[in-house]
């Protein structure tokens, strides 16, 4: 062997004893090293563990990211009242759109007592009118014939009287037999008849019965109030079907509020109400004096009505209003202010207070009065909670995941 050729297998001996030598540094010593190499090489450049965690791991992440730290100064701070959850009656309150209406029971519709045209037009849309005012004149042929009618009738019964006064008069005097006076009184008692047959037709239709054959006609009002609808004008055809105007008296007017089915149960007559309007100042009382029991087809809600009186005018009809209807007071165990409750991911949470600041809790709701309301799972009684500015920790906890997202 040259010495050429032993050079050459004395390198590539050492050659192979330094990369043994490599391989045997790279391998951990022991099972507990390797655990802790894998777990280096699965961290982040933030020193997250980038594995699936084990259930204790992901419960305490969970409850890492519902947390907001904060100190007890940044607290004052930020004006966020802390109080502890705790019993209260409630008088539960359900809030409503509603919508002022006329009081149907106080309202007439006004239509021609016969065909005809429409002579004159007497009052405007919003005119105020009392009863037995004239608001239109008909010129109705129907109504001259009606007139002509009884006058004949009127005249036949005064034919009838005359013919049975004679018949008595000759009967008393024994010139005439008893049954000629028996028919003339049988014929008055027929004629007078027809005369108040014709006299209720014109009664019941509204039209003066001292008007001889005119054909004129007045429609007048039937009671004291104000005109919200007048379709008619001067020249007009008319006849008994079309309405002319509508007179209502607002001296009382219907709230109807829109009920939602799954609200309904919770509602009944006599029922306190409280109304607001805008622009009225403070509430209406008032009391739910009926209750629909039909829903509607397209809003699938049912009406709940409250009558008030309407002193001075001032609830129009057509204004927006909004009904709170307050439920029989009840004792709830746990509650919390309502404004403590916030919605995260459709859940309803309470800020809890903790060691390092607020965490997040799922809480289930019960009933409320718009100041408290119940807690039926998720809150122990006497845990302090974010009472108030509980928003300011839902838009920390908000940034704070947005941040971890980036």
């Amino acid at each position: 062997m040259t010495k050429k050729q032993k050079l050459t297998i004395g390198t590539m001996c050492a050659i192979a004893a330094i990369l043994a030598a490599l391989l045997l540094w790279r391998q951990p010593s022991s099972p507990a090293a390797q655990a802790v190499g894998e777990h280096a090489g699965h961290q982040d450049s933030h020193g997250h563990d980038d594995r699936h965690p084990d259930e204790n791991t992901q419960a305490e992440d969970a409850a890492d990211e519902r947390s907001v730290a904060m100190t007890e100064a940044q607290i004052r701070a930020n004006g966020i009242a802390i109080e502890p959850a705790g019993p209260s009656t409630i008088r539960e309150r359900l809030h409503l759109p509603a919508q002022i209406r006329v009081d149907a029971e106080r309202s007439v519709a006004l239509a021609s007592p016969a065909e005809g045209i429409v002579q004159s037009v007497l009052v405007s849309p919003g005119a105020a009118v009392k009863r037995g005012q004239a608001l239109a004149t008909i010129r109705s042929p129907a109504v001259a014939q009606w007139r002509a009618e009884l006058g004949s009738a009127l005249e036949r019964e005064k034919l009838a009287r005359t013919t049975w006064q004679r018949e008595k008069t000759l009967w008393e005097e024994g010139v005439s037999a008893r049954q000629d006076l028996d028919a003339a009184q049988s014929a008055l008692n027929e004629a007078g008849i027809a005369p108040q047959a014709a006299r209720q037709r014109l009664q019941a239709l509204g039209i003066a019965l001292d008007a001889g054959v005119s054909s004129i006609v007045t429609v007048r009002a039937p009671l004291d109030g104000v005109v919200i609808e007048k379709p008619a004008v001067a020249g007009q055809a008319v006849d008994g079907g079309k309405p002319l105007m509508t007179i209502a008296d607002l001296s009382q007017v219907w709230i109807e509020a829109a009920v939602p089915a799954d609200s309904l149960a919770q509602i009944g007559t006599g029922m306190p109400a409280k109304v607001s309007v805008n622009g009225l100042g403070e509430a209406l009382d008032g009391a739910v004096s009926f209750v629909g029991p039909v829903l509607g087809e397209a809003t699938r809600m049912a009406a709940a009505r409250i009558t008030l009186p309407n002193r001075g005018l001032k609830l129009r009809p057509g204004m927006l209003a909004t009904v709170d209807l307050l439920g029989t007071p009840a004792h709830a165990a746990v509650t919390v202010a309502s404004d403590a409750i916030q919605t995260i991911h459709e859940h309803d949470v309470v800020f809890l207070r903790t060691a390092g600041g607020f965490r997040a809790q799922d809480v289930t709701l019960g009933r409320s009065d718009g100041k408290r309301t119940e807690i039926v799972k998720g809150l122990p009684s006497g845990a302090a909670y974010a009472a108030g500015g509980s928003f300011l920790l839902k838009a920390d906890l908000g940034k704070a995941e947005a941040e971890h997202d980036d």
